[in-house]
């Protein structure tokens, strides 16, 4: 069977329900969260996963009128999620991180089923890259815009979530879901995605441009280092359209996009862009995505965008989508996510279906675990009693005061 690479772009949006995870727990003692066909999954992972759900749902909740960052109130409102259900946030939330525990379970049935295994190297990788991230923030974690990092273990263990919980519920899921994938649609698979399928896909939902683009403005800066930048003047941008204008005659004349512009690439560089997109992803804004819409295929046009300082022209070329079928999938990578591309939603609706359909116990201590441990007010609290320390753990994390509270290990 041929491997699939990199679908990472469909793992991190469908695996869990959410990246930016910060989990919780805390021990005395090891405790698990569910039990499946002789398989535990410490508390660590379910917390893990409610975290995450915890994340995506917070962020539904800040679309509502009456959402307020100060308090935890929003986790009893109604948040719809991007399958267009409509839940009580606290509810999704727990619904949400369970269906994620399931999932698991399901994917490593349904692999053995597959008669699918994970070798030990592929395995190892998973973990050596839950190790890095969880020292080291690889991935840009969710402080890096703001001038710092911080690993994975400054962000979950805080909350007892261990390695192996996060290990588990994090690169070693996205390897079992992306071996999945690749046993269900790859060659030989058991619903194996054929070569004029994944092309036919390709020509209908995807659409091949390039371009090229000039600023109609220039920049100076005065002995004090402050930088002004202001619009050309009426002949300097003339030229500069007038030989954009030049490259759209030249193609819709038959020429091709690079023998066109070779002049300009040879002065300047190259500088243009070249994409393969689904159409309904488009990267370019709506002005180059309207006249890309209205182009027809092989040809060229010249587009304005912005006004005065702020003013580019654009040569927007649109290619043949299917010229580029034919080659398109040599490279298993572009094949790889092109099938993601056509799968991901089935696929993801199909994991869903299995761990629905798994058969488990849950530990009665999940039940006890609140969303609200999450919470964090956005501006300080401004109270004496809000300042004091929390003497009550569980109070302090969400949950029930009488319940012991487990240990991730």
């Amino acid at each position: 069977m041929k491997p699939l690479t990199k679908i990472a772009s469909l793992l991190i949006a469908v695996a869990v329900a959410g990246t930016s995870v910060i989990a919780t727990g805390c021990s005395l003692n090891k405790e698990w969260s569910f039990k499946s066909n002789g398989q535990e999954l410490p508390i660590g992972v379910y917390i893990y996963a409610l975290n995450s759900a915890y994340q995506t749902a917070e962020s539904k909740a800040k679309e509502l009128d009456d959402y307020d960052s100060t308090k935890d109130t929003w986790l009893d409102m109604e948040i719809t999620d991007d399958d267009g259900k409509t839940e009580v946030a606290r509810k999704w939330i727990k619904d949400t991180a369970q269906e994620t525990c399931l999932s698991i379970f399901a994917l490593d049935q349904q692999l053995e089923k597959e008669g699918a295994t994970l070798d030990e190297i592929t395995l190892q990788s998973a973990k050596e890259q839950a190790k890095n991230a969880w020292n080291v923030d690889l991935y840009g974690g969710m402080y890096s815009s703001y001038g710092y990092a911080m690993p994975m273990k400054d962000q979950l263990e805080k909350y007892g979530v261990s390695l192996d919980s996060y290990s588990i519920a994090a690169d070693e899921m996205n390897t079992k879901y992306s071996k999945l994938f690749e046993v269900t649609y790859g060659e030989g698979g058991s619903k194996e995605v054929k070569d004029d399928e994944l092309k036919k896909f390709l020509t209908d939902d995807y659409i091949d441009y390039k371009y090229i683009s000039v600023n109609l403005s220039e920049s100076s800066t005065d002995e004090e280092g402050n930088q002004t930048t202001n619009a050309l003047s009426e002949e300097a941008a003339k030229k500069l359209t007038d030989q954009f204008d030049g490259y759209a005659e030249d193609i819709n004349k038959g020429k091709s996009f690079e023998d066109a512009i070779a002049s300009y690439t040879e002065e300047k560089g190259d500088t243009s862009t070249s994409n393969v997109e689904q159409k309904e992803n488009i990267s370019v804004g709506d002005e180059i995505k309207a006249e890309l819409e209205k182009l027809d295929t092989g040809k060229a046009t010249t587009l304005k965008v912005g006004e005065n300082e702020t003013a580019v022209y654009y040569l927007i070329y649109k290619g043949d989508i299917n010229e580029t079928a034919k080659t398109y999938f040599d490279d298993p990578t572009n094949r790889a996510s092109v099938l993601s591309a056509m799968k991901q939603d089935e696929f993801k609706n199909y994991v869903k279906e299995l761990a629905n359909a798994v058969e488990y116990e849950k530990n009665g201590i999940v039940d006890s675990y609140d969303p609200k441990m999450f919470f964090e007010p956005v501006e300080p609290p401004t109270t004496a009693a809000a300042t004091e320390p929390n003497t009550n753990v569980a109070d302090g994390l969400g949950l029930t005061s009488e319940v012991e509270l487990p240990v991730d290990e």
